[in-house]
C-alpha cells in the first residue's frame, strides 16, 4: 500500500514540474505551424484586449489548458492541453464554455 501511495505522489510531483508553460506552447506552435503560427499568435495578440500576448492559460497545477480570445474582439477558442511537458491539440475549435441548455 505505502507503495502505491509514494508511486501516486511520485507521478503527481513529476506531473506538476514539468507542466508547460505559455513559452513552451508559443514554441510549440511555432514548431508545428512555422510561420503561420507565429503570424495567427501576433494577430491573436493585436487584437486581444489589455496586455495580452494573445495565448492565454488556464493552469490546474498538473496540466494546463491554452486559448486564444475570450478577453476582446475575438471568441474564446481552445487551442490544447499541456501536461507532462507534451501538447494535445483540440482539433474541433470549439469554444470552452457551453452556450447554454437548449
Amino acid at each position: 500500500m505505502r507503495l502505491i501511495v509514494f508511486l501516486l505522489i511520485s507521478l503527481l510531483v513529476i506531473l506538476a514540474l514539468t507542466n508547460p508553460n505559455e513559452a513552451e506552447f508559443r514554441n510549440h506552435m511555432q514548431q508545428k505551424y512555422g510561420i503561420a503560427g507565429s503570424v495567427g499568435l501576433k494577430v491573436a495578440a493585436i487584437f486581444s484586449a489589455g496586455t495580452s500576448t494573445g495565448i492565454s492559460r488556464d493552469n490546474y497545477f498538473f496540466f494546463s489548458r491554452y486559448y486564444i480570445g475570450g478577453d476582446g474582439l475575438l471568441p474564446r477558442t481552445d487551442l490544447a492541453w499541456g501536461v507532462g511537458g507534451t501538447f494535445f491539440d483540440i482539433e474541433d475549435g470549439q469554444a470552452s464554455r457551453p452556450k447554454g441548455r437548449h
